[in-house]
């Protein structure tokens, strides 16, 4: 074989592994899903968590299916949780408005002892009518026990 030949010859590499998600974050989401209240919220959210882990054959929710308050509140948790690697501390604002729902999720940036020091995030976030998340930004940082303006 000439020296160009060997050059241009193809080197056959295997296919690079994706590594699966845990079985423990399977079971917990699994465990969420089967809460809610009727199958075709349950097979939405699948759906949806399933694309959010990567999933190439995860069907895609129906554009045309909207979902209620209750199930983008658990989708907003788990999202955000998930894209900025934070715990989720509570939903503080659920607004469906034409756009889409608009929801106010806080995270748990550090935890500090006491609890009541920890650094808080809130994160606003824009979910589309099916449930896709359309946008996300940090709005604020506040610790625990810091009073409102709203009070």
């Amino acid at each position: 074989m000439s020296q160009r030949a060997a050059r241009t010859a193809k080197v056959h590499r295997p296919e690079p592994q994706v590594p699966q998600s845990a079985p423990s974050d399977s079971l917990a989401i699994d465990e969420m899903v089967d809460s809610l209240a009727t199958d075709e919220m349950a097979a939405r959210l699948r759906a949806t968590l399933a694309g959010m882990a990567g999933s190439e054959t995860a069907p895609v929710p129906s554009r045309a299916a909207p979902i209620g308050a209750a199930t983008v509140v658990v989708l907003a948790k788990e999202a955000l949780s998930r894209i900025n690697g934070l715990e989720a501390d509570r939903v503080s604002s659920v607004v469906n408005e034409p756009d889409g729902w608009h929801v106010t999720v806080d995270l748990i940036e550090l935890k500090r002892i006491p609890p009541s020091t920890d650094v808080i995030a809130a994160y606003d976030a824009v979910f589309a009518p099916d449930g896709a998340l359309v946008s996300y930004h940090r709005s604020r940082r506040y610790l625990r026990d810091q009073m409102s303006e709203d009070l």
